[in-house]
């Protein structure tokens, strides 16, 4: 019987298969797996993210590795929505490849041009008032490649609970900003986009 980190390592072992088989089935094998985390987000809103800068490195010299996160509580959801975050946050890695700027308002809101990336690699999108070109979901053409490969690759996910009041601490309204390459921080009353001129390197929220 697995225990619960057995669980989570093999979990992560399984999104790495499902990313694999999409960027083979969707992008034709062009991007390079970044590192793909299970994290928790804080508000309980977000289903994933996407890393622009290199936030994963082995040393100080290491050029580093781009982060694809899917969120831990929403782990619970049907195979098809979990693929259809990955896909998404795909997207935003094909835009990164290829130099595009796919969204604004400090990342949160979604363009056309995310919306023509996203509908030439099997999702459908709708706009939203606050985020922009946003909400994605599975084509018809997608949701029975995904039906391929659960049939062929059946896994039970381990997904955790929401955030409860008093499982996080209450931060300042400010933000904290910090070089991924020398530490260097810095504070912001909202949310910003912000390099260290030494490093050249977008400098990554901590709050």
């Amino acid at each position: 019987m697995m225990n619960g980190t057995d669980k989570y390592i093999a979990t992560v072992a399984y999104l790495g298969k499902l990313y694999d088989y999409l960027n083979a089935e969707l992008f034709g094998g062009e991007l390079t797996k970044p590192v793909i985390t299970i994290q928790r987000d804080e508000r309980n809103k977000t289903n994933g993210w996407w890393s622009v800068a290199k936030v994963w490195r082995e040393n100080a010299d290491d050029d580093g590795e781009h982060e694809l996160n899917m969120t831990a509580q929403q782990l619970h959801r049907p195979i098809g929505e979990i693929a259809a975050t990955m896909i998404h946050e795909m997207c935003h890695q094909y835009a990164s490849v290829h130099e595009m700027q796919d969204t604004s308002r400090g990342g949160n809101y979604h363009n056309k041009l995310f919306k023509k990336i996203a509908e030439t690699h099997g999702l459908t999108v709708a706009c939203a008032p606050q985020i922009g070109w946003s909400v994605t979901a599975l084509t018809d053409d997608t949701a029975a490649k995904i039906a391929e490969f659960t049939a062929a690759t059946p896994c039970d996910i381990i997904y955790r609970l929401p955030v409860m009041k008093g499982q996080t601490v209450k931060t300042s309204s400010t933000r904290k900003y910090i070089c991924p390459v020398c530490g260097m921080s810095v504070r912001a009353t909202k949310q910003v986009n912000i390099k260290c001129v030494d490093c050249d390197e977008l400098m990554q929220s901590q709050d």
